[in-house]
């Protein structure tokens, strides 16, 4: 009876489905950007896509339609501010990495001084509403991190780029 009962906590325990998405970025002090991978699972995107968009997208061709959608979701879920001010970011694409979807992206030039940055991030609590966002900031050898999730879509970190002033 008792290795029954263990056996069906576990078994419930490796079904449950657990959502979260690790973004990282990584400051490059020769271009003074922000290289940023936002590590996701790709059928959880395909049910934001399809629930926002009403379209079915398939993230295997890459076409240019879910490209495009897949970066409005992106740019709706995810933003940069700098001292107030916001941080531009091109979306590079993205690319399959074992089970993972990697979305690619990267800032416009930051300022060369110490300052505020804020990363707003809401990526996929619009579906579900036990994800979690975990994200990092890595300037040198520096590295802060913050967990976002539905009730909490932003975090300040504390930027000191190296040398700035």
């Amino acid at each position: 009876m008792r290795f029954k009962v263990l056996f069906l906590l576990l078994a419930a325990f490796a079904w449950h489905k657990y959502y979260v998405s690790v973004t990282v970025m990584q400051y490059n002090p020769h271009t003074r950007h922000l290289e940023i991978v936002l590590h996701t699972f790709p059928d959880d995107v395909e049910r934001a896509l399809t629930q926002n968009f009403r379209i079915e997208p398939d993230l295997d061709k890459a076409d240019k339609r879910t490209k495009m959608f897949l970066e409005t979701y992106l740019r709706q879920h995810f933003s940069l501010r700098f001292e107030g001010r916001e941080v531009n970011y091109t979306f590079l694409g993205y690319t399959f990495e074992n089970d993972q979807l990697l979305l690619l992206m990267e800032t416009d030039s930051l300022p060369p001084r110490e300052g505020q940055l804020e990363v707003y991030q809401s990526w996929l609590t619009d579906v579900y509403d036990s994800q979690q966002n975990l994200v990092h900031l890595l300037v040198g050898k520096d590295k802060q991190s913050a967990i976002l999730n539905k009730d909490r879509t932003r975090t300040v970190f504390r930027f000191h780029p190296p040398g700035g002033a």
